[in-house]
């Protein structure tokens, strides 16, 4: 990885660290070598405000997800009602039809945020309209 720039207030700074959240959220999933238990990033989300793709799809025991990643120093994140329903409308579109049952499998929304130095927070967005705060602790 290239190194952190110095400036905190820069936005190449600010997406650096983004970029490091949703890497290490990534890793989580793949580092415990298990069948059913993996993520990619997706390339270019939220580079549009027409695209659909959220940061990170990811399968966790056996269970599809589609994650908005945040990561921030501050004790909450506010995420904008446009993003919230651009991520709920990719999971309508995602779907994957079970090859034994024939089933439609789609993925779950969910904001992961990674408060710096405090841990994450993951939440899981319902059919809601309207933006979302997350607080450092649920």
């Amino acid at each position: 990885m290239p190194p952190k720039p110095r400036d905190r207030s820069s936005r190449r700074y600010r997406r650096r660290i983004g970029y490091e959240g949703e890497y290490q959220l990534i890793r989580s999933f793949i580092e415990r070598g298990e069948p059913g238990y993996y993520a990619i990033r997706t390339p270019g989300s939220g580079t549009g405000k027409t695209t659909l793709k959220p940061d990170v799809v990811a399968v966790d025991g056996g269970e599809l997800y589609a994650i908005e990643v945040k990561s921030t120093n501050r004790s909450e994140v506010h995420v904008p009602r446009e993003q919230v329903e651009r991520l709920l409308e990719f999971t309508k579109m995602f779907v994957v039809k079970c090859p034994s049952c024939g089933r439609a499998i789609r993925p779950k929304p969910v904001i992961a945020v990674r408060f710096l130095g405090r841990g994450w927070v993951l939440k899981e967005v319902d059919e809601q309209t309207g933006s979302i705060v997350i607080k450092t602790g649920g």
